[in-house]
């Protein structure tokens, strides 16, 4: 059920919902998992197995170290059929003193909960997505169209060719990231920075290749932001605030103590992991601004990362997806727009299935609920969502694994075996990964 509130901010947008409508049997609710033909057992397994990560040991492969934890914590939800059968958080939302490991003393280390605001590095393309299906749908934006025909000055070193469609599905020919990087001092202002994502030159030649990159989702929030006349945070407050997703943010201005501050999980002792001259001189670690460098050069907000939320908010829009637009009486994006989401538009690219901002098909992120019409994705900080149309199932995993530093560990092996888990709540027979 909606808590009261939420339901007079939603009453309260012009042409919203009204109170009536939100007797609709299209929100999420808790319930037991054998509610919903659900096995209990493999998810108090899942619970068990997945904070077993936040301790040190040997996980099988080379590039974990048996000191290290691969996170420091974690939040989970998993919904199938509109209802939330798992919900928890584990560990410390803050541990370290330093970037070699060493621990803040007991009673300054601070546990995760279940809403712990997590920094969502790459899942802001998501979000970026969902703006831009809700200006496709508003006729504003095409996907055929050029990014030149919305901002003519792109089209220099050969990008006149390049379309929406290929930013949302990382086939433009980019490379990975700008260079030099937007938190170079060669930049002296955020609009240099921006200016130089339009003039950045291409990798390879447009649709020949899928190349996973920041630069498209910098871009496509450019475009969003000119056609609309409006800043992209705006644009995704618009309608995660309709959705109710209060704890949902940019950090615009990088501002250094937000209110919420204290509910932030910390993130990595960025100075002190990479060195150099280049590294943001702010607080460390790193904890309420965004982590990603070239996010915080651009004032905190842009389209390939900078929002933080928790896995609350995340399960609502997780859920919208999969009632094909819809949550809470309010439609959010057309059922069309939905559907190409779990489109594959990279069947020429063997492997790197793609539907208009979400990853399709990837065992490294969905484990063995992976399916082409699964659709996922991560973000370097450690958080991923799955969202799986077949089963009508969604798991969300929010983890701050670079603290104290993104050297120690990757956490897929956790996103694999959440997946594991969920596959056998379901009744599979799978293998653990």
């Amino acid at each position: 059920m909606l808590k009261p509130y939420l339901i007079a901010l939603l009453t309260a947008i012009p042409g919203s919902v009204t109170s009536a409508q939100l007797s609709h049997d299209d929100t999420l609710h808790q319930a037991s998992p054998e509610s919903v033909g659900l096995l209990p057992a493999p998810l108090h397994a899942m619970q068990i197995n997945i904070t077993s990560y936040e301790k040190p040991a040997n996980y099988g492969a080379s590039s974990y170290n048996e000191i290290h934890p691969i996170q420091p914590s974690s939040a989970v939800i998993v919904a199938h059929n509109r209802a939330i059968v798992s919900r928890f958080a584990h560990g410390k939302a803050s541990l370290y003193a330093s970037v070699n490991g060493t621990t803040l003393p007991p009673s300054q280390q601070e546990p995760a909960h279940p809403d712990t605001i997590y920094d969502l590095a790459s899942l802001t393309k998501l979000f970026t997505t969902i703006a831009a299906l809700r200006q496709l749908d508003a006729g504003r934006l095409a996907l055929n169209a050029t990014v030149a025909s919305y901002l003519p000055t792109f089209a220099a070193q050969g990008k006149q060719s390049i379309t929406i469609l290929m930013l949302l599905t990382h086939t433009s020919g980019f490379a990975p990231d700008p260079s030099p990087p937007l938190y170079d001092p060669v930049y002296n202002s955020v609009a240099e920075r921006r200016a130089a994502i339009l003039n950045q030159p291409l990798a390879d030649p447009p649709g020949s290749t899928f190349t996973y990159s920041d630069l498209n989702f910098m871009t496509l929030g450019l475009v969003l932001e000119s056609i609309t006349d409006t800043p992209l945070d705006e644009l995704v407050a618009e309608y995660t605030a309709t959705l109710g997703m209060h704890d949902t943010f940019f950090n615009r201005g990088n501002v250094e103590h937000l209110a919420v501050y204290s509910r932030i999980a910390a993130q990595e002792f960025q100075i002190a992991a990479l060195g150099g001259d280049l590294e943001p001189v702010r607080p460390q670690p790193v904890r309420g601004t965004v982590h990603d460098e070239n996010a915080w050069a651009l004032d905190g907000v842009s389209g390939h990362a900078g929002l933080f939320s928790t896995v609350d908010d995340t399960a609502i829009l997780c859920q919208m997806i999969l009632n094909n637009g819809v949550y809470a009486g309010v439609r959010v994006l057309s059922e069309h727009a939905v559907d190409l989401i779990f489109h594959d538009f990279n069947a020429r690219f063997p492997g790197d299935a793609h539907g208009l901002g979400f990853e399709l098909d990837q065992e490294y992120t969905a484990g063995p609920m992976a399916s082409p019409k699964t659709a996922s994705h991560t973000g370097f900080t450690g958080t991923s969502i799955v969202i799986d149309r077949p089963s009508n199932t969604f798991f969300v995993l929010f983890a701050n694994r670079v603290h104290p530093s993104r050297n120690w560990s990757s956490n897929n092996i956790v996103r694999k075996a959440l997946g594991y888990w969920v596959a056998k709540a379901l009744g599979r027979d799978v293998a653990f990964p």
